[in-house]
């Protein structure tokens, strides 16, 4: 620390080899300045910066060795180094080689930020080889402190300039700060919009959606005219998040709210570590006027004026541009400035955007390029979906016009009762005829460090009868909306959400899927022309990177969803998990069993009535139908096509499978529906299942095709319960699953300790 003394150059020209160069070091982050010969240059450093001083204009031709002084010699550090060339000879003889000397380099640092202006300083000093000065210069110092913070760490709380603020890495030993989409509704206007659609604060709620950021500076009462301190970002990143200023007269030719401070008492502490809570409050139902039609948990505006709130708005994002001018104000008593902003996510990760925005503190002299930097990079939070195999918090169903579908409610209360999960029924009012709950939204969640999981409802583009529940029924305090359509593509069977589920964790190919991986349904591969999801849904699921997905082959059933044909339960040992696929030979082999047991003259179906007729058939008559056989046949072949890539996209062996009996129909050359109720199409609540009942040959006084089943499931702890949807949804081409939606506890594992 103190002086630093030392020859220019020294090994003369002795000829003697030179030791090999020592390994490369990292090149020094440093700000290059130049002093002037018997000159004193007053210079602005910010701690932690390395100013690199140009020797070339301080030593004479004929220096030959050097004395540099800082002070307060335990607060400015300066070392000097030879940044010569290897194969550069030395000296010549009788002076200093002045192109040499160019490669002679000192680095100050300072310790700590100053109290007033120039009160560090460095001289420099030259001899020649009688001792006589050869050279001198001086340098004043003001220091000041600047730091842009946010929590890099992840444990919900601000750091102090942490090294790894200004990268993003993936992993559980990774770092980076966390953006969430604020796209819940907050505000007490009653719009049916979230907050990511404006570019205020909409109320004290709204800013806890946010993630915090700090500007902290030290140093002297004041900053010099030609210097300004700027926050900024790319303009493409200006587009995707906003940052708004929490403190009155930061922004400079801007005016500031008074008094924030009641909103930032729970801002920048750490939460208590309890597990996250994402159930769903509110359970209201409104028109499409907005008019409540059920009492809900609802927050009441605030007594009084408006809050002040209302008017803050951006000082970066779509409407703010990109670059801000923070006015430099220390507090007097301790030379110490903090202000404290909030940034919120605007944009999911999709298609052109990695989810990644960085944001820039500079100082910067003029209009120069700016002297100093220092940059954090946030990520944006992706949506992520829910597996079966997570527990229920709440289940949803429609209730249909004239009571319907009353008794198949009735009998899916009984089921919710069992598991106790709370059923909301969305009333004809809202769901204007749409019964198809499960094809309209898909519930899955977002999450940032140190803050409640914020549930997300994705809407899909098939925009029917059930086109304004979403946001009329979900949209609120800490419950998000997105959706994805496209204006050019019209939507069809495969944009709705039956033709979207997730597994659970797997690991495939040696790759681990902590959150598992996202299952959509699509054409053929081998077909350019048959139907998939909208490009612009299938790019937003891809672009969440945590739940990689899987494009399976639905595109020959008549709807086309992959709920059709396979689901996921939890079960007893092995991955904790079963794949249930519907299966024809499963069908045809338990049959042609009832059949050799004697029963083939039992009926199936009796007392229910297809297109007007009865729908009753025997076992044999069934068998002996090879038209059907024939058709069931192809179908299992591709059935058989989606097993065998979901085992090598999933990781999953036969043990892991389980076959449901299963028929399918031709739909008059449009595909194939279900022939009979089909099971596998269920709503699983915890070990609770809720399955479509059969109808299958009653032997023993039982459902034979109910009593395989049980057979086959609850060996694993689960419970099977069969509930008629024959009139209200198989008619129709749906089942149990198709008529409801279940919202789920969020993984306990967090979503950044993925490493993609």
């Amino acid at each position: 620390m103190g002086k630093c003394l030392g020859k220019l150059f020294d090994g003369g020209a002795s000829g003697e080899p030179k030791p090999p160069p020592p390994k490369q070091k990292p090149a020094v982050k440093a700000r290059t300045i130049r002093l002037t010969r018997g000159a004193s240059r007053s210079e602005v450093i910010v701690v932690g910066q390395y100013l690199a001083v140009d020797l070339s204009n301080i030593a004479s031709d004929d220096a030959v060795s050097y004395e540099i002084t800082p002070y307060p010699k335990d607060d400015v550090i300066v070392s000097m180094k030879d940044e010569r060339p290897r194969a550069t000879g030395n000296v010549a003889a009788g002076g200093m080689d002045s192109a040499l000397a160019k490669k002679m380099v000192v680095y100050v640092y300072a310790r700590s930020h100053s109290v007033e202006k120039d009160d560090k300083l460095v001289t420099f000093e030259f001899s020649d080889a009688n001792g006589r000065p050869a050279g001198q210069a001086e340098l004043s110092l003001t220091a000041y402190f600047l730091s842009l913070d946010v929590d890099c760490d992840r444990d919900g709380v601000v750091e102090v300039n942490n090294p790894h603020k200004g990268t993003w890495e993936w992993g559980p030993r990774g770092h980076g700060a966390v953006l969430l989409v604020n796209n819940d509704n907050d505000d007490f206007e009653g719009t049916f919009d979230p907050d990511n659609k404006n570019s205020r604060i909409d109320g004290p709620l709204d800013i806890k959606d946010m993630s915090p950021m700090v500007v902290r500076m030290r140093g002297p009462p004041k900053l010099p005219a030609e210097y300004s301190i700027r926050l900024s970002t790319p303009p493409e990143c200006a587009e995707r998040m906003g940052v708004f200023c929490l403190q009155p007269d930061v922004i400079k030719n801007d005016r500031r709210l008074e008094d924030l401070s009641n909103m930032l008492n729970e801002f920048l502490t750490k939460p208590t570590e309890e597990a996250p809570d994402i159930g769903l409050n509110h359970v209201e139902m409104r028109d499409l006027m907005g008019n409540l039609i059920e009492e809900k948990e609802k927050d009441e505006q605030p007594k009084g004026e408006d809050t002040p709130l209302k008017s803050e708005n951006h000082v970066m994002g779509p409407d703010s541009g990109n670059v801000v001018e923070l006015d430099y104000r220390v507090d007097l008593r301790d030379n110490t400035a903090t202000y404290e902003f909030a940034v919120e996510g605007l944009h999911y990760p999709d298609t052109m955007f990695d989810g990644q925005v960085s944001i820039t503190l500079t100082l910067q002299r003029g209009r120069g390029s700016p002297i100093y930097e220092d940059t954090v990079v946030f990520q944006v939070a992706p949506w992520i979906m829910t597996p079966n195999t997570l527990p229920p918090l709440e289940a949803f169903v429609c209730e249909m016009e004239g009571g319907e579908n009353l008794s198949f409610i009735q009998e899916l209360q009984e089921v919710t009762s069992a598991a106790g999960v709370p059923l909301v029924i969305v009333p004809q009012v809202v769901n204007r005829g749409d019964r198809w709950m499960q094809d309209e939204i898909e519930l899955g969640y977002s999450q940032v460090p140190g803050k409640d999981v914020m549930p997300v409802v994705l809407d899909s583009p098939r925009d029917r009868g059930l086109q304004h529940f979403p946001k009329i029924q979900l949209l609120g305090k800490d419950f998000g909306y997105v959706t994805r359509f496209s204006r050019t593509e019209e939507p069809n069977s495969l944009d709705s959400f039956g033709n979207l589920e997730v597994s659970p964790p797997v690991t495939a190919n040696g790759k681990k899927y902590p959150l598992g991986r996202i299952l959509i349904g699509s054409t053929s591969p081998t077909n350019q022309y048959g139907r998939r999801m909208m490009k612009v849904v299938r790019s937003f699921l891809k672009a969440q990177r945590v739940q990689s997905p899987v494009e399976l082959y639905s595109d020959w059933l008549a709807v086309g969803h992959i709920d059709e044909f396979m689901t996921f339960i939890p079960a007893r040992g092995g991955k904790g998990f079963r794949l249930l696929l519907a299966s024809p030979d499963a069908c045809y082999a338990y049959l042609g069993w009832l059949q050799s047991q004697g029963h083939g003259n039992v009926p199936l179906f009796e007392g229910k009535e297809r297109y007007g007729f009865s729908a009753a058939v025997t076992v044999d008559q069934l068998l002996q139908d090879s038209k059907l056989r024939e058709e069931n046949q192809v179908f299992q072949d591709d059935i058989d096509w989606n097993r065998d890539k979901l085992k090598r996209e999933l990781g999953l062996t036969e043990g892991d499978i389980i076959d449901i009996p299963a028929l399918f129909k031709d739909e008059e050359g449009k595909g194939a529906g279900s022939f009979f109720p089909d099971m596998v199409n269920m709503i699983v609540l915890g070990r609770h299942l809720g399955i479509p009942k059969p109808f299958g040959p009653i032997v023993d006084g039982a459902c034979a095709l109910e009593s395989y089943v049980k057979s086959l499931l609850q060996p694993l702890g689960l419970s099977c319960n069969f509930i008629d949807d024959w009139s209200s949804y198989h008619l129709m081409m749906g089942e149990v699953h198709c008529g409801t939606n279940t919202l789920r506890k969020p993984f306990n594992y967090k979503w950044w300790h993925v490493e993609p």
